[in-house]
């Protein structure tokens, strides 16, 4: 802190994807990237679980078996890293009241880690984190699209900072039964307040991240609403999107001079128990049996055929924005744990394959994505 400037300043952010914990101990679950996240300046991620012990389960979360809260002790995993911010606005932030999500965020206090995209109320859930590092100052702001309505914070209850949207249906064709086209279209209100909550942090900072949970799990496209939500932000000042929910990687996209990146994926992920995932909140179909593809007789494509790829975006800014960026790709263990791709593993080429694949229908997005010392090359500022 307190560092005189340099017009030469730089640092060097690694943004990581959803993390669920459960290992034991909980240290375990970065044993083999706790070595790469620390060689970057600061860390950042979106934690999927909760840690407290005051709690008041909700029956309509539907979420009994998915082992969302955890023993406040157990959160000493995101600092043995040590992760420098995190993000708390999830789908399952109100799993267990507004009692946990107030002892959430106590419990990172007092572990020095601060979080960003959820809070006692409104106020505290849009509230930035603003870390300086090598003479830059970097400001995060946390949102969440994928919530039922008791989980958003209001001015009296604690929840998650809202990016909602809505969601209409036009089939193709005038045949009944025709495929429909999903169109998507984001709350008013709350795309006012992101804007202009960027808007107020990009004077007192230099670099602004914005993480958001949103989009559709188990498919390979983001929503309508993700773009037009990621062009406001940056616009409004953001230089970089890192969003997450999808438990997939998405494609990437570059916009003016600024990172989308729509899903990173799992980079840490319990393997849990309870049996089937239930749609929520009605529970009468399973995640299996909607997400999940049966083309022809005995093809059979699993909702999670991409649970385990995910990475590490390592982003390096100077004070006129993104210098470059590259991806380290990682790999879920049967455990649940992250382990760094080797270029002579046959993975590493299918996960950079696929990547330049997701981007093929982007207007922006990142088709061509070229391997280096390891990792994927996504952006070198020219000149």
């Amino acid at each position: 802190m307190g560092q005189a400037k340099s017009d030469d300043a730089c640092v060097t952010l690694a943004g990581c994807g959803d993390i669920g914990t459960g290992h034991t101990p909980p240290e375990s679950a970065f044993t083999h990237v706790a070595a790469a996240l620390r060689k970057a300046d600061l860390r950042f991620a979106q934690c999927e679980k909760l840690y407290s012990d005051k709690k008041n389960y909700q029956v309509h979360s539907g979420a009994a078996k998915l082992e969302a809260l955890k023993k406040p002790e157990t959160a000493a995993a995101f600092k043995s890293v040590p992760f420098d911010v995190l993000s708390l606005a999830s789908n399952h932030i109100g799993d267990w009241g507004p009692e946990a999500v107030i002892g959430t965020v106590e419990t990172f206090q007092k572990l020095g880690i601060p979080t960003i995209g959820s809070g006692a109320n409104i106020a505290e859930a849009r509230k930035p984190v603003i870390l300086e590092k090598n003479g830059l100052k970097i400001g995060f702001l946390g949102y969440c699209s994928v919530l039922l309505p008791q989980f958003w914070a209001t001015e009296e209850r604690a929840g998650a900072a809202p990016m909602r949207a809505y969601t209409f249906y036009e089939p193709y064709e005038y045949q009944p039964g025709s495929p429909a086209r999903v169109i998507t279209t984001p709350d008013k209100d709350d795309l006012e307040a992101l804007v202009e909550d960027i808007k107020k942090l990009k004077p007192q900072v230099d670099i602004v991240v914005m993480s958001i949970h949103w989009g559709l799990h188990y498919v390979t496209q983001p929503q309508d609403y993700q773009t037009i939500v990621a062009r406001a932000a940056i616009e409004a000042g953001a230089n970089v999107i890192l969003g997450h929910h999808a438990h997939q990687p998405h494609g990437i996209e570059l916009y003016k001079g600024a990172l989308i990146f729509y899903s990173i994926g799992n980079f840490v992920f319990h393997r849990r128990g309870g049996g089937p995932a239930p749609c929520m909140p009605g529970e009468k179909f399973t995640h299996k049996q909607i997400y999940s593809l049966d083309p022809d007789p005995g093809v059979h494509l699993d909702y999670r055929r991409h649970w385990q790829e995910s990475g590490i975006p390592y982003l390096t800014f100077d004070r006129s924005g993104l210098r470059e960026a590259t991806y380290l790709p990682t790999f879920l263990d049967e455990d649940g744990k992250p382990a760094i791709l080797q270029p002579d593993d046959p993975q590493f080429e299918t996960s950079r394959i696929y990547l330049e694949w997701l981007a093929k229908d982007l207007k922006d997005g990142i088709k061509n994505i070229p391997a280096r010392d390891g990792q994927y090359v996504l952006y070198e500022r020219k000149g």
